[in-house]
C-alpha cells in the first residue's frame, strides 16, 4: 500500500474509534476534520479510485454523523454511535483489503542517468488494409505506439500507467496510477542519437505491460517504442476516441481444442501482421528523425535498432530480424519462437530468456492427455528450432529459476497475491532487478558495443537464480 492512502484510512479509523471511546469533542471533531482534509486532497489532487470508495464512504458517514451530534434533538445515542463507528471501521478495513489484493502499485525507479519522458503517437499504414475489422471493410491498419525516451528535467505531469479509455471498470484505477515518466517532456539534447528498441506485448497483452523495463531502458539512453498490436492487444485507444478490444481471443491457440500444427498456423498468420507493424513503426520513426520540424529530429538512431518482447511478442522480436537488417539484435522473454527464425544473420545476436531450466519431464511426454501432448510437441519443436538457430548464428539462452511466465512483465506488482501461494518464488523486486540488468547488458553489448561480462557463462553471476548459456558459431 502507498503511504498516503494508509494514513488516510488510519485517520478515518481513529476518528471512528474516538467517538466510541467518548473522547473530548475537540479530539473527535479534530480527527474528523483532519480526515476530511486528507480525503479532499486525495480526491482532488491524487485522484481517487474504486479501492478507496468504502473508506471514503465511511468518512462521509462520520462527517454526517458529526453534524447530527451538534444538534441536541438529533444527537446519536451511545449504542448507535458504536454501531456507526463499527460500520466505519469495517468500511475502512474493506478498503485496506482491496488495496492489498489490487494495490496501487509503485513502479521501481529507473536506474539510468536520464530522466524519462513518454509520448503516445498514432500511426496509419496506407499500404495495408485492416483485415480484422469485418464491419468496416477497407479501413487502413492503424496503431497506437507509446514511446519512452531520455528526457530533460521537466515539470510536466507524470504519465498514467494506462489511459482511462484503455481500462475497464476493474482496471480503471490504473488511469490515476502514476509512472516515473513525464508526459511529452522535451527529449534531451545530450548524447545520442539514441538507438531505437521496438517492444511487443504478449498475446492479448498491452504496450504498457513491461513499463518497469521500458522506463529503465529509456533512462539508460534508449528510445523504446511499444506497439499496441491492434485487434490482438487487450484494449487499444486509437485517435478520434475509438476503442478497439481484442478480437483474437485464446480459443485459436487453446491446446485442448487444437493440434500443434493448427496452433502454429494461427500464430504464424498473426506473427506476419506483427512483424509488418514493427517494420512500419521503425520506418515511421526514421522519417520523423529526418524531419527538421519533428519532435524527434536528429535524436533517433534507427539504423542500429533492436527488438524485444514477452511471450508471443518475443517471437515477433526474433522474427523481425529476418526481414529488416536495421534490427541488430533481438530478445525473447519466455516465449515460444516460431516463424522462419533461420533467416537472421550472425550479425543479429539473440537472447532467449526463460522462466526455468528444466526440460519437459518424461511422464509428460508419454501422457495420454491431448492437451499435454500438444503442449509438449510445441515445446520440443520450439527447443529444436531455437537450438538450430543458435548453432547456426550464435546467441544466448538465459534461465531464471523460481519464476513463472508472467514474471517477465509488471504482473508481479499488479497481482502480488499470486506469489503468496508460491513460497519459493523470488520477490518481484528481485525478478525485475534481474531482468533489467540482463536486458540492458544485452543491448549495450549488441547495439552499443559495450562488452558485458554478465553474458559470459564462465563468469559467476551476481544473481544465484541465473544460468547463462552462450552459443558460438
Amino acid at each position: 500500500m502507498r503511504l498516503f492512502e494508509t494514513i488516510l484510512i488510519l485517520v478515518v479509523i481513529a476518528a471512528a474509534l474516538a467517538q466510541i471511546a467518548e473522547m473530548a469533542d475537540s479530539w473527535s471533531r479534530s480527527l474528523i476534520f483532519l480526515a476530511f482534509l486528507l480525503g479532499t486532497w486525495h480526491i482532488v489532487y491524487e485522484k481517487t479510485y474504486w479501492q478507496m470508495f468504502p473508506a471514503l464512504a465511511g468518512l462521509l458517514v462520520l462527517v454526517i454523523g458529526n453534524l447530527g451530534l451538534r444538534r441536541p434533538h438529533t444527537a446519536l445515542h451511545q449504542p448507535m454511535k458504536r454501531r456507526l463507528a463499527l460500520a466505519v471501521v469495517l468500511l475502512c478495513l474493506m478498503s485496506f483489503g482491496l488495496l492489498v489484493l489490487v494495490p496501487m502499485f509503485v513502479l521501481p525507479k529507473p536506474t539510468g542517468p536520464y530522466p524519462v519522458g513518454t509520448r503516445i503517437i498514432y500511426l496509419k499504414d496506407s499500404s495495408r488494409i485492416e483485415d480484422e475489422d469485418q464491419q468496416h471493410p477497407g479501413l487502413l491498419r492503424e496503431l497506437t505506439v507509446q514511446i519512452w525516451y531520455p528526457a530533460n528535467y521537466s515539470s510536466n505531469h507524470l504519465a498514467a500507467y494506462q489511459r482511462l479509455a484503455e481500462t475497464n471498470l476493474a482496471t480503471s484505477y490504473r488511469s490515476v496510477l502514476w509512472t516515473n515518466s513525464r508526459i511529452d517532456a522535451p527529449i534531451t539534447g545530450e548524447g545520442g542519437p539514441f538507438p531505437v528498441l521496438l517492444f511487443n506485448h504478449g498475446w492479448g497483452g498491452r504496450r504498457t505491460q513491461d513499463t518497469f523495463l521500458t522506463e529503465d531502458l529509456a533512462s539508460h539512453g534508449y528510445v523504446v517504442a511499444a506497439i499496441d498490436h491492434t485487434y490482438n492487444a487487450g484494449r487499444v485507444a486509437l485517435s478520434g476516441d475509438r476503442v478497439i478490444d481484442s478480437t483474437n481471443g485464446y480459443d485459436p491457440i487453446d491446446a485442448s481444442k487444437h493440434t500443434a500444427t493448427e496452433i502454429k498456423r494461427t500464430w504464424n498468420k498473426e506473427l506476419q501482421r506483427w512483424v509488418e507493424d514493427e517494420v512500419f513503426v521503425l520506418n515511421a520513426l526514421q522519417t520523423e528523425n529526418a524531419d527538421s520540424k519533428s519532435f524527434w529530429h536528429g535524436r533517433l538512431n534507427t539504423d542500429r535498432a533492436g527488438a524485444l518482447g514477452h511471450s508471443f511478442g518475443g517471437a515477433a522480436a526474433i522474427q523481425v530480424c529476418s526481414v529488416d537488417r536495421r534490427i541488430r539484435s533481438a530478445l525473447n522473454m519466455d516465449g515460444w519462437t516460431f516463424g522462419d527464425i533461420q533467416h537472421r544473420t550472425s550479425a543479429q545476436p539473440t537472447l532467449f530468456m526463460y522462466e526455468k531450466s528444466n526440460q519437459p519431464r518424461q511422464q509428460d511426454l508419454s501422457s495420454l492427455d491431448a492437451e499435454a501432448q500438444t503442449l509438449n510437441e510445441l515445446d520440443k519443436n520450439d527447443e529444436s528450432e531455437v537450438d538450430a538457430s543458435l548453432k547456426q548464428y550464435g546467441g544466448y539462452k538465459l534461465y531464471v529459476s523460481n519464476t513463472s511466465h508472467m514474471d517477465f512483465t509488471d504482473h508481479p506488482l499488479i497481482t502480488p497475491w499470486s506469489n503468496w501461494i508460491q513460497p519459493k518464488h523470488i520477490s518481484p523486486a528481485r525478478i525485475q532487478m534481474i531482468i533489467r540488468a540482463y536486458v540492458l547488458d544485452f543491448f549495450d553489448q549488441t547495439i552499443q558495443g559495450k562488452k558485458s561480462s554478465s553474458l559470459e557463462p564462465e563468469n559467476p553471476s551476481q544473481f544465484r537464480e541465473v544460468q547463462v548459456e552462450k552459443w558460438t558459431r
